[in-house]
């Protein structure tokens, strides 16, 4: 992956949801837990959502957007 330039706030936390979604699937297959794998399948998907915006509001940065308040 090249070099994007410094996270900003979506890119940690959808990186922090993906990384909790995986452990959440390793959890709940080690104890057998089927809902708590698609509960980590969903987390871990909103995460990959959450840090894809967080890299098209990094590179609209260098347009001149700026993210609105309360979206």
């Amino acid at each position: 992956m090249p070099w994007e330039g410094p996270m900003n706030a979506d890119r940690m936390e959808g990186l922090y949801r993906q990384i909790k979604g995986r452990l959440q699937q390793v959890w709940g297959r080690t104890i057998g837990d089927r809902a708590l794998v698609m509960r980590g399948k969903a987390t871990e998907f909103a995460g990959a959502a959450q840090a894809s915006f967080g890299r098209a509001m990094g590179a609209t940065r260098h347009f001149g957007f700026r993210r609105r308040l309360g979206v």
